[in-house]
């Protein structure tokens, strides 16, 4: 690991900016060119048939993918409340899932960049055989998945460095939402895909006019954090679902000891965990939310335990009853009316953070363990690197 220096104003965020902090920095200009891209993909399948009529929508994947799923949940829950959604694992799908003899008003949505999963793939099949119209969201309009589906929304996300997803969770998400618009405006007649997008350009405005100061914070933490042996995450609602996005791109970057968590369950079982001074919270936190009361105190409890806390929040701890000292970073929201925009960008602060993790405690990312020539390595930092086993 690296030797810590005394004063952490040395520490130039130069050195630690890698090729996944390039990507993180790619979502902003990706964005906007996706807005259109995802609004011509359903447009060009939503004339089928089965979704007019749709009463029950399936959605699944693994990985990232599935995440996605989970997270858009409130967005089919705006557009078309009268539809029952699910989010499901694959495996669920594909191995216990109770399939209910009412398959001709049900679509499943089977989310994959790659579109060569098998266990994606399997779950198509079964959902198949149960008479279940299957939409493959895939950006590989060749694969076995578009293949295997009866539908195919092609994503067309533009090229770039995707090493850890960012950019394909983003379209995914984005694609899933504008499919929610667009069966909702087929069903009543509404302008619906049109002002998601006027919403998702005002949002995006919004977040990453905080975006300096994002990376700043995330980078101050990073370095204040390197001793820690532990991190957790907490979030709830889509921001539970948010939170497991981050926790993948820590695993995938640093490797670290890393748990998701919902409020209440902290409280019950994680507050728990010991020695406090080990562990980093990173706590994310919508005040458009009916929980903020409920968060402040789970922040409390940690704080109690001697934990370090990192709040991703629209307003500042002050602002929402958080009198100890916690670090703090922005994370800007929609508003209200639109708040089932929130898992758009609220995962890339704390994917921001993951990257610095990775970088400051000198831990390659994927561990070393992926192909150089597809993956660029972690820039070196000018701090010397010693040998704790000596």
């Amino acid at each position: 690991m690296y030797r810590r220096l005394n004063d952490e104003k040395y520490y130039r965020k130069f050195y630690f900016q890698d090729s996944f902090h390039a990507q993180c920095m790619d979502v902003e200009p990706l964005s906007l060119v996706q807005i259109d891209r995802a609004a011509e993909a359903v447009r060009k399948v939503i004339d089928a048939p089965a979704f007019k009529n749709v009463k029950h929508i399936l959605a699944s994947g693994c990985g990232d993918s599935n995440l996605a799923a989970f997270a858009i949940k409130g967005a089919f829950e705006h557009y078309v409340p009268e539809v029952e959604y699910e989010a499901v694992e694959a495996i669920e799908l594909s191995r216990h899932y109770d399939y209910e003899e009412r398959s001709e008003d049900t679509i499943a949505f089977f989310i994959s960049y790659s579109g060569k999963i098998y266990r994606t793939i399997e779950a198509i099949e079964q959902c198949k055989r149960h008479g279940i119209t299957t939409v493959a969201v895939t950006d590989n309009p060749e694969s076995p998945t578009a293949k295997a589906a009866d539908i195919l929304c092609h994503t067309n996300i533009p090229k770039g460095d995707n090493n850890a997803g960012l950019r394909t969770y983003f379209a995914n998400v984005l694609t899933m939402v504008t499919m929610a618009a667009a069966i909702g405006e087929l069903k009543r007649g509404e302008n619906e895909i049109s002002r998601l997008g006027d919403a998702v350009r005002a949002y995006h405005k919004e977040f990453f006019s905080k975006l300096a100061e994002i990376d700043d914070s995330c980078f101050a933490s990073a370095i204040n954090w390197m001793d820690k042996k532990y991190l957790e995450i907490v979030g709830d609602g889509p921001l539970f679902w948010t939170g497991k996005f981050i926790q993948a791109k820590v695993v995938e970057l640093s490797g670290d000891a890393c748990g998701v968590i919902d409020s209440e369950n902290f409280k019950h079982v994680n507050s728990m965990m010991e020695p406090g001074e080990e562990i980093g919270e990173l706590v994310l936190i919508n005040t458009n939310d009916s929980n903020v009361a409920q968060i402040v105190e789970t922040v409390n409890v940690m704080l109690g335990k001697k934990r370090s806390v990192l709040i991703f929040c629209d307003k500042k701890p002050e602002e929402i009853g958080i009198s100890g000292e916690v670090r703090y970073c922005p994370m800007p929201v929609p508003e209200k009316e639109y708040d089932f925009l929130t898992p758009l960008y609220a995962y890339l602060p704390g994917a921001i953070f993951a990257g610095f993790r990775h970088t400051t405690i000198g831990e390659p990312m994927f561990r070393g363990g992926m192909d150089p020539t597809i993956f660029i390595p972690t820039y070196y930092s000018p701090i010397d690197v010693v040998d704790l086993s000596k």
